[in-house]
């Protein structure tokens, strides 16, 4: 995966590669650019000291830059968290330093409140021991210089004139203000871009969850994190698979095979949508459907029906698009049955009971191009479709049942 460089060099972007996570990556970027803004910084405190001719503080200042950028070296290596605790504990140390030997009249010491800011932005939650380390060292250092040496007499005075050394101070209480206020509108910016990213994946875990789960499960599981099993009464079970394709599957290529059923099964998912009832799985070239789960309907056995007929139209019209001799074969029965979700990583809403046997027991009793029903399917329809009784069949793990075909949508068709 490529970054993009943020400054000339790629500095910011200095030991993220292709393998370092995401979530780690606005952490690295950070400690880089505190380095490069540290270092641009010290440049007139640099120049300040020379004029100045504190020669010892010049050198102690250059040597913490030096320690700085061995972190950024670190950094290169992928030994971060190296890095982020050298360059923390540096800068807090020089920090402490010049307020020690600029003394309390010089309220250098509030450069530490950024500090502690700088340890809780470089470091990831699961570094907040170190987080907790690096401010508590902030923290402690300034309690102390401001609480307990309230009266620290200055070992070095870069001004004489009052009026200078009273500007020097006020212009450094104002930068550390503006630097503690720059480092918390970016710790709010990154809170931001966080929500914003958990805002985008709850979207797109919802809307994987609406593709494999009913709209009323889906919505349940995101909003709880659980859904129940419910035992459901009255529901319509279909089971439909297509006849002779094993034998004609090793005849096609497996590109081919995708592509047959992507094309019958994409049609079936459109049908089931207008029809109103609810798929539940495809194993193979089996299709099952269910009609009045998650939530009960009074039409779902009508509905059902449609449904299967219209499973039938799309495998003719398929078998004539391809010029193919493909014919479908279902079975639908009436009953109770339960339903809920199965699994804690792949979710699949599912459906047991002995409806769902019986069901499953009538389509591989069935004809090619025939609609199998039970006797307590056509009970609900026999004023509005037309069957023909088939008579008592054995079915296996049922025993002898009576059974009919589904023939037309209504009398008249026949």
């Amino acid at each position: 995966m490529t970054r993009p460089n943020l400054l000339p060099l790629g500095f910011v972007d200095s030991g993220i590669n292709a393998q370092t996570p995401d979530s780690d990556v606005k952490y690295l970027r950070f400690l880089n650019a505190t380095l490069l803004l540290f270092t641009l910084a010290q440049l007139p405190v640099l120049a300040l000291l020379t004029v100045v001719e504190l020669w010892d503080q010049l050198f102690i200042n250059l040597a913490a830059i030096g320690l700085c950028w061995t972190g950024f070296l670190l950094n290169r290596q992928g030994r971060h968290l190296a890095a982020k605790v050298l360059v923390l504990t540096v800068l807090t140390a020089n920090t402490a330093y010049f307020s020690v030997i600029l003394g309390s009249t010089a309220p250098t010491h509030l450069w530490l409140v950024p500090m502690a800011v700088l340890g809780i932005l470089v470091f990831k939650p699961s570094e907040r021991a170190y987080t907790a380390l690096a401010v508590g060292f902030s923290m402690i250092n300034l309690a102390i210089l401001e609480l307990v040496y309230r009266d620290l007499t200055p070992m070095v005075r870069p001004f004489d004139d009052p009026s200078q050394a009273h500007w020097a101070a006020t212009g450094s209480t104002v930068s550390a203000m503006l630097l503690t206020l720059m480092l918390v509108g970016m710790m709010h910016k990154r809170f931001a871009q966080s929500e914003t990213a958990l805002g985008e994946e709850k979207v797109q875990s919802e809307r994987l969850l609406r593709a494999i789960l009913p709209e009323d499960i889906a919505h349940q599981l995101s909003t709880t994190g659980k859904t129940p099993a419910i035992r459901h009464n009255d529901v319509s079970i279909l089971f439909a698979d297509i006849v002779g394709f094993t034998p004609l599957a090793a005849s096609m290529s497996a590109e081919d095979i995708v592509a047959l059923l992507a094309d019958i099964f994409s049609r079936i998912d459109q049908l089931i949508a207008s029809c109103g009832v609810e798929k539940i799985k495809t194993i193979g070239d089996a299709y099952m459907v269910a009609s009045g789960v998650p939530q009960p309907i009074p039409d779902h056995a009508e509905r059902l029906a449609r449904c299967a007929f219209g499973m039938l139209e799309i495998i003719a019209q398929v078998s004539a698009d391809r010029n193919l001799s493909l014919q479908m074969r279902v079975g639908i029965h009436r009953g109770s049955a339960v339903a809920g979700v199965i699994g804690t990583t792949k979710f699949a809403y599912d459906m047991w009971g002995e409806s769902v046997n019986l069901a499953s027991r009538l389509e591989s009793t069935s004809e090619a191009g025939r609609i199998h029903v039970s006797d307590d399917f056509r009970a609900g329809l026999q004023d509005t479709m037309q069957f023909e009784e088939r008579g008592e069949i054995t079915l296996k793990g049922v025993g002898p049942t009576r059974t009919h075909w589904l023939v037309s949508r209504h009398p008249q068709d026949s």
